[in-house]
């Protein structure tokens, strides 16, 4: 059955719009509100293009569970459930998990982090993997790519040290069940990326300097998006953009002590979200976060 077009109906002068919007109304009784909507910003601009007829991702990195912001966490989660079956795949970035227990930074102040040992962080980590398919939509697909933290578990399974962990000392996809819960996994953080489209890709990142996105632009073959040095920021160079997304962490949390202050100063939380038309050109949204807050399609969360 052909639609109705709002056009054919509104109004032309004054002296009709009375029998116009009586149209209108009959209209609206036999047509779903979500229609409506859909048909009035087509008509108001028919230039529009529908995203939902494309692709929707959303990209996440550093979240350093268990020293991840909560309240962001908990407001990302709801942002999922808000995007529902519209949302087409979901990037973790790479370092989900800090794995602070295997880290070089930790000696002497592991002590000023009570309860926090591996088995904890795997824990949290299997905890917020839960939380984040429990908000997803079925059909949307999971993806997990190793940062350099998760790395640390190669480095200390390759070393004289890792007996001392007995067997809570596993592989992160092993522990998080990543593999037998449907996630995409790659665990070469330096060489590993997934891609969006032939032109955008996602990696946890290969430089780390204030000057990264400058670098990543100009050095790497295709516009990348990518966390790692905790900053946000964007910079194109001849038509390729470098998109540095920030991360979840909480950069008050004590485990981030080993950084000074002024480098933390730098820090910034956000993430982002990409529209990808059939076509295969994209939007990246760079989603900035502030006092603990993001807006997203005009929804302050």
């Amino acid at each position: 059955m052909k639609k109705p077009s709002i056009r054919k109906i509104l109004p032309c002068s004054d002296s009709e719009d009375v029998s116009a919007w009586d149209k209108i109304a009959k209209i609206a009784n036999e047509t779903p509100a979500k229609e409506i909507l859909k048909l009035i910003e087509y008509e108001v601009n028919p230039q529009v293009v529908k995203t939902e007829l494309g692709e929707k991702w959303l990209v996440v990195t550093d979240v350093h569970r268990p020293f991840h912001n909560v309240k962001l966490w908990d407001k990302l989660l709801q942002l999922i459930r808000n995007l529902g079956s519209d949302l087409t795949g979901f990037i973790l970035g790479g370092d989900y998990l800090d794995l602070f227990t295997l880290g070089s930074y930790n000696e002497g102040s592991l002590g000023l982090l009570k309860d926090i040992d591996l088995e904890f962080e795997y824990r949290d980590g299997l905890d917020g993997i839960i939380e984040l398919e429990s908000a997803l939509h079925k059909n949307t697909k999971k993806y997990f790519l190793f940062g350099n933290h998760e790395d640390r578990y190669f480095r200390v399974l390759n070393s004289r040290d890792n007996a001392k962990f007995g067997s809570a000392l596993k592989n992160p996809v092993v522990a998080l069940g990543l593999e037998e819960r449907g996630w995409i996994v790659k665990t070469n953080w330096k060489e590993d990326y997934f891609s969006i489209t032939p032109e955008l890709i996602v990696l946890h990142g290969k430089y780390w300097n204030i000057h990264s996105t400058h670098a990543h632009a100009s050095k790497m073959p295709t516009s990348s998006i990518y966390g790692h040095t905790h900053r946000f920021g964007s910079f194109n160079f001849q038509g390729k953009t470098a998109y540095n997304v920030g991360g979840l962490y909480d950069k008050e949390n004590k485990a981030f002590g080993y950084m000074d202050w002024i480098t933390r100063l730098s820090w910034v939380n956000g993430f982002c979200i990409v529209d990808v038309l059939p076509d295969k050109t994209y939007f990246v949204n760079m989603v900035e976060c502030k006092n603990d807050s993001f807006l997203v399609d005009g929804v302050l969360y």
